[in-house]
């Protein structure tokens, strides 16, 4: 049938194509019609006089949707004919086979026993025989009978439970669903174990083939909890874990990078004493989890087990030394890669560079430096990383000296510098006050061609501002902006804005901040304090008041810090109410707790100023917010009070010191009573007294 209708469609294509050019030729058009007649005629026992002309009639105008139906007609046809075939084909391969040594008619009863499952059947296909495909005698009908129902055919739960429990089913139809179905295998498994599956009963080598697909599916999908309580259930009901399990799941968590729950597979599995590990591979996966968990107490551990297990891969000594590079044990590191070269291996750049970095980080610049003498030896293991790691480590340790020597010695390598080689070359002669080396570096790497990046501009600004030599610091800034045209970031603002305000620069500070504003960068905490400190510098309370104003207005939380700019710039000034003002309501409005810092400050100002009530007040205000006061902050305040003559402030406030319990040394109460009875001022003579004696230092007088 499907040949009989692709020749007419292919006739008629033909015929629609040659009508539209035979249509003014009236005997090979009639000709044409009368074969196409005829052919449909005698094809399908249909009389169609006449009906091929008159399509061939109208073929010229619609040619483009007769093309369109016939190429669609073909399409469907065939696709129709490949379905058949594919449908047949997957009868005949899902049809169950007895297993051997089973009774089929058992099988048969067993399966027929659930309603569903007949009724699945039957609505799979006919009841006939002679409507199954390959199915014509009775052995052949009770084969068919014995098909096994696709597992997502119904719900688990719906299941015959005397099949769920037939470890013959079970393993291979849970094997098959841990490819594609992970979640329904764990779902059939544990409706098995609720329906009375007994793992203990069941062949051990099925079991532990079920467990293994199990878990390591657990795994794949991320499901380790699920993982974990399998194993448990293999232990506890079944003939418990194996080695090979073990390894399989190690291995596996370690690929899906399921660090910490590879430990704690292996935290449980090695709880069972009687299980014997041999298989290095766990023990190479377990280090490498260490490591990357930063449980570095346990790599010893595992290392040993694992050279007890075989010899060490290059990779497992690799993680060893990572992990003494991590805890700065260059001792470690170096008897590591001696192990190396004792065996032979071939040290890779890596390797070596990662023993330098403990032995730097751990300040053995020495031993590094002996290592790299070595690394030469050999040839082809240095790089640039190599250089820069033993450059930071004379950097740190402050030999300038050795780091240009070490730069030498890396150009006589034939080894190109890099941005981090001149960094590193940058901050050491910076750190070290030398400027002037710092801008042979940096003309050297322009004259070279070095890319220039933000950090490196960065770093020549710190040293020029750190140098005092603000003008060079803004040169450099403006070749960053205009020559470069690497942008600066919030970092290169803060530290001009300081360089600025620190020089009494404060409008060149505030253009900065215009500037930066421009790039997009929203200022922090610390540019707005350095601001209000250069308000500080100039006295200007009025800016450092719009300042404070922008800085709340922009989002920006102030600090202790802040506040206590705020004040010192206010004693400046000679505005203490407006200082004690704002520091009973400014932390409040903008969530801050205030530090006992910010009030004792303030209550120095105010003794500096003899202003001795104010004094008192600001005190209360900072026994209310931090009670009890250290001692530390009585001996400022009480030794102020005493070096100024304002004995009675000082009396006052020991008092009030004493009622709230706070701390005072009695170094300090005996020094203001001998200043009060040098004075033979009776009252204050009476209220240290009377304060000392709370804090039962009263003996201290009495032998005065």
């Amino acid at each position: 049938s499907l040949c009989l209708a692709v020749q007419v469609l292919a006739s008629l294509a033909r015929c629609t194509l040659a009508g539209r050019y035979l249509s003014d030729n009236t005997p090979h058009f009639n000709r044409l019609s009368a074969i196409a007649d005829s052919m449909i005629s005698a094809m399908f026992n249909i009389p169609c006089n006449g009906v091929v002309g008159v399509l061939l009639q109208f073929a010229p105008a619609l040619h483009v949707e007769l093309t369109f139906i016939v190429v669609f007609g073909f399409l469907w046809l065939a696709g129709r004919h490949v379905e058949s075939a594919l449908l047949s084909k997957g009868r005949r391969n899902t049809r169950k086979q007895v297993p051997l040594g089973m009774n089929p008619t058992a099988t048969k009863c067993r399966w027929h026993s659930a309603p569903a499952f007949s009724k699945e059947r039957t609505d799979r296909a006919p009841a006939t025989p002679e409507s199954r495909s390959g199915i014509t005698d009775g052995a052949t009908m009770q084969a068919a009978q014995l098909q096994r129902v696709p597992a997502t055919s119904m719900p688990v739960p719906k299941m015959d439970p005397s099949v769920l429990r037939d470890p013959a089913w079970l393993v291979p139809e849970v094997v098959h669903l841990c490819r594609t179905q992970v979640q329904r295998a764990l779902e059939t498994y544990h409706t098995a174990t609720k329906v009375g599956l007994s793992l203990s009963h069941m062949p051990q080598a099925e079991c532990l083939n079920l467990f293994m697909a199990l878990v390591t599916s657990a795994i794949r999908v991320g499901q380790t909890d699920e993982a974990l309580r399998l194993l448990r259930d293999l232990r506890e009901q079944g003939p418990g874990v194996t080695v090979a399990l073990l390894a399989s799941s190690t291995k596996l968590c370690t690929s899906k990078q399921l660090y910490h729950e590879c430990l704690a597979i292996y935290d449980y599995v090695s709880s069972d004493s009687s299980l014997r590990i041999g298989d290095k591979s766990i023990w190479s996966c377990l280090l490498f989890c260490a490591v990357e968990t930063g449980l570095l107490q346990r790599c010893h551990f595992f290392f040993e087990k694992l050279k007890a297990s075989g010899a060490p891969s290059l990779k497992d000594y690799g993680n060893m030394i990572r992990c003494a590079s991590m805890t700065n044990d260059c001792e470690l590191a170096l008897a590591l890669v001696q192990e190396l070269r004792e065996l032979g291996a071939s040290i890779d750049t890596v390797v070596y560079n990662t023993v330098l970095a403990a032995c730097v980080a751990a300040d053995r610049v020495e031993e590094a430096r002996i290592l790299l003498g070595e690394m030469e030896a050999v040839g082809g293991v240095t790089d640039v990383i190599t250089y820069n790691l033993l450059a930071k480590g004379y950097a740190k340790a402050g030999h300038i000296n050795r780091c240009f020597q070490l730069f030498d010695q890396m150009l006589g390598q034939n080894i190109k510098p890099s941005q981090v080689t001149y960094g590193i070359l940058l901050d050491c002669c910076i750190n070290m006050n030398e400027v002037n080396k710092a801008a042979e570096v940096f003309d050297r790497m322009t004259n070279e061609g070095c890319e220039m990046n933000t950090v490196l501009y960065t770093i020549l600004i710190k040293g020029f501002a750190r140098a005092g030599q603000v003008d060079q610091a803004m040169h450099v800034y403006e070749q960053m902006r205009t020559g470069r045209s690497v942008p600066p970031d919030l970092i290169t603002f803060s530290i001009l804005i300081k360089a600025n305000c620190d020089d009494r620069r404060l409008e060149a500070a505030l253009q900065l901040l215009e500037a930066m504003l421009e790039f997009k960068l929203k200022p922090d905490e610390v540019i707005f304090n350095n601001l209000l400190g250069g308000c500080v510098k100039e006295s200007n309370a009025e800016l450092a008041k719009r300042i404070y104003e922008d800085m709340i207005a922009a989002g920006i939380r102030p600090s202790n810090a802040t506040f206590s700019i705020l004040i010192r710039l206010y004693s400046q000034c000679r505005l203490l109410d407006e200082a004690v003002d704002m520091l009973q309501r400014e932390p409040a409005a903008q969530g801050v707790s205030p530090g006992p810092q910010v009030f004792s400050q303030l209550v120095l100002c105010c003794l500096r100023e003899r202003q001795g009530r104010r004094a008192v007040e600001v005190y209360k205000l900072l026994l209310e917010h931090s009670s009890p006061i250290s001692a530390a902050t009585h001996s400022s305040i009480l030794g102020m009070c005493v070096k100024l003559n304002m004995l009675d402030t000082g009396a006052e406030i020991l008092g009030l010191a004493a009622e709230a319990n706070g701390s005072v040394d009695a170094c300090d109460a005996q020094h203001l009573l001998e200043a009060a009875q040098r004075k033979r001022k009776t009252q204050c003579v009476d209220a240290c007294i009377i304060a000392m004696g709370r804090w039962g230092i009263a003996s201290i007088i009495a032998g005065h």
